[in-house]
């Protein structure tokens, strides 16, 4: 079965305002990992494949930027003429678009946007919540048998 596809905002998402400064989310890399493993990640941001792939980088997570697409809409009055575009090929695969600016849903169901706010702290804890329950599944980690760190 396939997964879901994940259109994924940067700034405003991964990025929020802490401290009365613009800088990156506390847990950006765990929840990266678990988009990663539930959704395939298609970033879908202003900013620029090298940039985003300079971002992962620089956070250790080289898997999810060869596991992750980029949807280029610049040639695009705005992401969601491109995502109602990309959304009308998909023949009933499940999606969710998650951004911090959302201008104009017509065309697109209310239920596979979600508007993430820039200010509030643990957003993205909120944005798996809200996710998994959208998409039918749970946000329980697993628990590994036997995984007890060694001690050398």
């Amino acid at each position: 079965m396939m997964k879901p596809i994940l259109f994924h905002d940067i700034d405003g998402v991964l990025f929020g305002e802490y401290a009365g400064e613009y800088q990156l989310r506390p847990g950006v890399s765990s929840w990266l990992r678990w988009a990663c493993e539930h959704f395939d990640l298609v970033w879908l941001t202003a900013w620029e494949r090298d940039r985003v792939h300079g971002l992962l980088r620089s956070l250790y997570l080289e898997d999810v930027m060869k596991s992750s697409t980029y949807g280029n809409w610049t040639n695009y009055a705005n992401k969601e003429t491109w995502l109602r575009e990309a959304v009308s090929k998909l023949d009933g695969r499940p999606w969710f678009w998650i951004d911090d600016i959302q201008d104009d849903l017509s065309g697109l169901p209310a239920e596979r946007c979600i508007r993430v706010s820039p200010i509030e702290e643990r957003q993205l804890e909120r944005l798996k919540e809200d996710l998994a329950g959208r998409a039918g599944f749970s946000t329980c980690q697993r628990v590994r048998k036997n995984r007890e760190p060694k001690t050398i």
